[in-house]
């Protein structure tokens, strides 16, 4: 029977250097946020990357670090106060548990968003807001279906390899444009008007975040453990393998 990993699966000294290249990520502007001035950053698309390189917890710890030094280097950047950082750390968690193919979590994240949604009469008001959420849940469908025999992030298939990459991204990056848009309902209560603006662009943003870490992703998911460092899957993978089978027992009979 297989063993179950541990909650902290890679190394401290390499979650950090992710934390660190995160934390200057966010120096480097992506897109504009429509009716706040502020500008997404490149962070957005290493924040999955750290759930899929890590696991949920150990990439929700290096996201959540980076995630708050980054807002600090960049405070242009933050517009929801010095709790920003747990946008990214729910998205590496999202993205880490479909790493896993836990997808059910994901997908409960992503539902739980939109249900918050709708507690707001301006959320109400603007209803179509989370539809935008059906990327989230097409991307772990499609994500399910190539990993249903073996986990499509160790597949020998490059291309399968990349597209098992921007699904699971895409999940946490849902996850971060869910949990953003019920902060700017709390702070900001936008006009239903505005929120249907930003549906019009939100995919095609969300699009190139997952694309962006899909090919920030792949080489680095093939080329890390050729120099030791164990990422994705195969952190539990070598787990297991170290820990050996389990003993056969014997009858005394």
């Amino acid at each position: 029977m297989k063993k179950k990993s541990g909650l902290i699966t890679a190394h401290p000294a390499v979650i950090a250097v992710w934390a660190a290249l995160m934390a200057a990520a966010s120096l480097l502007p992506a897109f504009p946020i429509v009716g706040t001035g502020a500008t997404f950053n490149i962070a957005n698309c290493l924040t999955p990357l750290a759930g899929i390189f890590f696991g949920p917890i150990p990439g929700a710890i290096a996201a959540g670090v980076g995630g708050f030094i980054g807002q600090l280097l960049a405070p242009h950047t933050v517009l929801f106060g010095p709790l920003q950082f747990t946008i990214a750390i729910m998205g590496a968690l999202a993205s880490g548990y479909a790493m896993q193919r836990r997808w059910w979590v994901s997908i409960g994240i992503i539902t739980l968003c939109a249900a918050g949604w709708y507690l707001f009469p301006t959320g109400r008001g603007a209803w179509a807001t989370p539809l935008l959420y059906l990327l989230g849940y097409a991307g772990i469908l499609v994500g399910w279906l190539i990993s249903r025999k073996e986990n499509a992030l160790l597949s020998p298939n490059r291309g399968k390899m990349a597209l098992a990459i921007f699904c699971t991204s895409i999940a946490g990056i849902i996850v971060t444009q869910s949990m953003g848009n019920l902060w700017a309902l709390i702070f900001f209560q936008l006009p239903p008007a505005i929120w249907f603006t930003v549906l019009a662009i939100a995919p095609v943003e969300r699009f190139l975040f997952a694309l962006g870490a899909m090919i920030i992703g792949t080489p680095l998911l093939i080329g890390l453990p050729k120099i030791g460092v164990q990422v994705g899957p195969m952190i539990y993978q070598k787990e297991d393998e170290d820990e050996g089978p389990e003993p056969t027992k014997t009858s005394n009979n």
